[in-house]
């Protein structure tokens, strides 16, 4: 049997792009989608039995129509072909608000043959055209669903982590007594965060507040064949031990924190061993994603730095249809020589997107992210959740003043709960 596996696709997410003139699409969204299109060929290709979507369909929990229609026009692709398809809601799939429909909602209305959507715990069954696959779906669980407010009083941030563990350990142990074992290979599918794990630089809003962070040794289980993940970006795997647990990573990058990593999705092999039970190989597909470039550019010991910048820009073939970000450092006195317009005029003949181009003089600190930031990062973060400005602004203070960082995990408590009192 032939599966597919891959995750975290943020359709909707304007960071790093522009409006298409011609089709009025964002260049980010148009990039996801031809990243999803390579993923839907190779399913074709490659004749593969089940696609397995791990979460995070959309970047927004309310998306607009056009990532859903396009997301959607994908999905039912691979249903006309027999492909049986499991969709996993990821954090960001959830509502904003108890009671609300989850964008992802819809796949449990509308009737397309072979999709599931998982958004609780459960064990599914998927027919596919060489037999049964047996999944077991662990959905993003979020501290409220595996701890009550009552349940915290007098624990520190280490038990409550310790408590919402064994929750999704209890959880685990359920849905495997639940799944019937028979000659049907069972994976476990996940949107969780495992112990261990390396993150990409999108990621920088988790908090082990928020969410249970799993040992590896509690997925393990004998019985799985696979274990397919996703709400980490980056794409890595736990190989020590079978059975593989791998995180197929972000279909495409979101910003300048995944640079340099590389993006795709997990195909995966599962054969049946002379023992009976089911064994997995995997590999790796690389997305054809834009790539991002960050250039710097040392022109002070130039008599002329506008062109030693040219000069410079015009051998970097890296930055060809690229998202750029460029830093120029000079002297204090050469500021004032260095033509930006000129630099941003021959950048965009090049480049698919100019996410920061500034001047940098002598003794202002190197930082990995631009100070400045563009508009669409900006509306980035007025979309996230108010817990995570709150959470965002206490690391940020805990700089200058460490008690500040002490009482993180009683401030977004006494947050969260005001939430809850006001129905948000």
């Amino acid at each position: 049997m032939r599966l597919l596996h891959f995750s975290d696709l943020h359709l909707g997410a304007e960071i790093h792009g522009k409006r298409d003139p011609e089709t009025g699409m964002h260049t980010q969204l148009k990039d996801f989608l031809r990243c999803l299109d390579f993923m839907v060929e190779t399913a074709l290709e490659r004749d593969v039995d089940a696609v397995l979507f791990t979460g995070d369909a959309y970047h927004f929990r309310r998306p607009d129509p056009l990532p859903q229609r396009e997301f959607i026009k994908r999905i039912k692709t691979l249903s006309d072909r027999n492909i049986a398809i499991l969709l996993l809601a990821g954090n960001h799939d959830l509502p904003p608000s108890y009671g609300e429909a989850s964008a992802l909602d819809i796949f449990s209305v509308i009737s397309i043959p072979g999709v599931t959507f998982v958004r609780r715990p459960d064990v599914v069954s998927l027919v596919t055209r060489r037999g049964e696959l047996q999944v077991i779906c662990l959905p993003y669980l979020p501290r409220r669903a595996l701890v009550s407010v009552e349940e915290e009083r007098g624990l520190d941030d280490e038990g409550i982590q310790r408590l919402m563990g064994r929750r999704v350990q209890e959880w685990l142990e359920n849905l495997l007594r639940k799944s019937v074992p028979n000659d049907a290979p069972l994976i476990l599918a996940g949107h969780i965060w495992v112990q261990g794990a390396e993150f990409s630089g999108s990621e920088r809003v988790l908090s082990s507040a928020f969410e249970p962070i799993i040992p590896p040794s509690v997925l393990r289980h004998q019985r799985f064949a696979y274990v397919a993940l996703g709400h980490i970006h980056r794409h890595q795997a736990f190989d020590e031990s079978k059975p593989h647990i791998v995180y197929a990573g972000s279909l495409g990058r979101l910003d300048f924190g995944e640079e340099k990593q590389p993006k795709g999705f997990v195909v995966v092999e599962l054969e049946r061993t002379q023992k009976g039970n089911w064994e997995a190989s995997w590999e790796f597909v690389q997305a054809p994603t834009r790539p991002f470039v960050t250039v710097r550019l040392d022109v002070r010991d130039s008599i002329n730095p506008t062109q030693a910048a040219i000069d410079a820009l015009n051998q970097n073939r890296q930055i060809d249809g690229a998202v750029v970000r460029v830093q120029i450092l000079v002297k204090e006195a050469q500021r004032e020589q260095v033509n930006l317009g000129r630099l941003r005029e021959l950048l965009d003949k090049r480049v698919d997107h100019i996410s920061t181009l500034e001047i940098r003089s002598e003794g202002m600190p190197q930082v990995d992210e631009p100070v400045s930031r563009s508009l669409e990062e900006f509306e980035r973060i007025l979309h996230q959740s108010p817990v995570e400005w709150l959470a965002n602004w206490v690391d940020e203070l805990a700089k200058e003043e460490k008690q500040i960082g002490q009482r993180k995990r009683r401030l977004i408590e006494l947050a969260q709960k005001l939430m809850e009192m006001k129905g948000w």
